[in-house]
């Protein structure tokens, strides 16, 4: 682990495809009420509505008549509803219901035609009505942790950054030893929110974290990186890559996750969970209180333990040709990162080079990142995400790549910041010691807003990021 402008397209586009004359679709528009609405309110009124990631809300039949045009344009394009992985990626848990069957295809696009057919015809406040609860149901012998952050934060920059990363911590008042089975995480303000991490936390270091929320002005604390307190299984950079302490993660478009059953992240008793908020300030500045909500079970020998696996790549993406400025020059890059994010960020673009087998010492520029880590043990893959920012085009994570039975986890061709998710692989996938896990983004500096600049790999929005995020199981 997982802001920015809204997704500017129609939550059902790519659905509403087909044929048929004009006379059909007035003889056979289909009722909005009783079948075009239920599709729209399961399916697309999650982001499109009020404060919702998309840029105009779903509430009405008008509101969906006014964006008939929009919406068959968005449809003959195919790229709505968001489902980023290719046709060459591996089957996923519940991708069908993300995406419509026939039927419900045609019901939506006959309507829409038809619209575009009459218009004005639809000029009826007819609701689409609330979506179901989003909030994942708890399973018998299933307890719920509600968290919230203690009270609101109202987020700012430092030393001219656009971005704020805030920890707070959390007491899931664990009097045993459980494990999380599922996790819902609720953006407070998300328009502002970039991501939200849970870390787990030993009990041991809660006292520490206390502390450091007491010396810092207002609530919780700055924590660029990470939690900022002991997280994971080891202070070796490379063991916390091999279990980063994740809990759960919510980036636009990650909504509730349940683990596969018969496994979970461990809790030891007395565990803590810190909250990190990465908020983009160029979406303004406002409180938020960001919450969460998990379920979890007495740990026993009948569960698995899921860890979290962290591959990242270095992001070296040079100002293009033509192009001159101050922040063009590396060096002045790199320190620009430390006026924003403190001392340790100039390490990190070295650390990762070194990690990753690159020259750290004359880092090469390209639009392609990419790095293999070594499985080290035996290990299931249950579940793999991937995550850059705003000069994203594509991301790929492979087991083995280049050998026998080399086999793709994920591949997303047409990366977009506004819809990120875990997905969780139908067939989970072993993997061995020797084994390659491998990552490769691709990057834009063409996408890149303001001043010209060598980018980095950074926390900053404007910043950019290569990683693979892997939960895996012993074998």
């Amino acid at each position: 682990m997982i802001g920015a402008t809204a997704v500017a397209v129609v939550a059902c586009a790519a659905l509403i495809l087909g044929g048929g004359s004009p006379s059909a679709a007035r003889a056979a528009a289909p009722s909005f009420a009783r079948d075009v609405a239920p599709i729209v309110r399961e399916t697309c009124a999650g982001c499109h509505r009020l404060g919702g990631i998309a840029p105009f809300a779903f509430r009405t039949e008008r509101d969906l008549a006014s964006r008939a045009q929009a919406i068959v344009a968005a449809l003959e394009e195919q790229r709505m509803p968001p489902w980023p992985p290719s046709a060459r990626s591996p089957a996923y848990v519940g991708e069908a219901r993300r995406t419509l069957d026939a039927h419900e295809r045609q019901t939506l696009v006959r309507w829409a035609r038809a619209q575009l057919e009459r218009p004005g015809a639809a000029r009826r406040g007819t609701p689409v009505g609330t979506p179901s609860s989003s909030r994942i149901a708890p399973r018998a012998g299933e307890s719920i942790r509600e968290l919230a952050m203690p009270v609101s934060y109202t987020p700012t920059g430092v030393n001219g950054s656009t971005d704020d990363y805030r920890c707070f911590l959390l007491d899931p008042k664990l009097t045993r030893d459980e494990l999380v089975t599922s996790a819902q995480i609720v953006p407070g303000a998300a328009s502002l929110v970039h991501h939200v991490i849970l870390y787990r936390i030993p009990g041991t270091s809660a006292a520490e974290a206390t502390a450091l929320d007491r010396r810092t002005t207002g609530p919780g604390w700055t924590c660029f990186g990470g939690p900022g307190v002991g997280a994971g299984t080891s202070g070796n950079p490379r063991g916390l890559l091999d279990d980063a302490g994740w809990i759960a993660a919510w980036a636009p478009g990650w909504g509730a996750d349940r683990l596969r059953d018969g496994t979970g992240v461990p809790m030891p008793t007395g565990s803590r969970v810190v909250m990190q908020v990465h908020y983009n300030l160029l979406q303004g500045r406002r409180p938020d209180r960001s919450s969460a909500v998990l379920t979890t079970v007495p740990a026993s020998g009948d569960l698995t333990p899921v860890q979290t696996m962290l591959l990242p790549a270095p992001v070296e993406l040079a100002c293009r040709r033509g192009e001159s400025g101050p922040l063009c020059d590396r060096t002045a890059a790199v320190f620009d990162q430390v006026d924003r994010f403190g001392a340790d960020s100039a390490l990190v673009a070295t650390g990762l080079n070194v990690l990753c087998g690159k020259n750290a010492a004359q880092p090469v520029a390209s639009t392609v990142s990419s790095c293999d880590r070594t499985v080290s043990r035996s290990l299931t893959i249950q579940a793999v995400a991937g995550h850059m920012h705003l000069l994203g085009r594509s991301i790929r994570v492979e087991l083995n790549p280049g050998r026998p039975g080399a086999r793709l986890l994920l591949e997303i061709p047409r990366w977009s910041f506004h819809w990120q998710a875990s997905y969780l692989l139908v067939q989970p996938l072993r993997a061995e010691p020797g084994d390659v896990l491998r990552v490769t983004c691709r990057h834009d500096a063409s996408l890149r807003d303001g001043k010209p600049r060598y980018v980095l790999w950074g926390e900053g929005t404007g910043d950019e990021m290569c990683l693979g995020v892997v939960s895996v199981t012993p074998r």
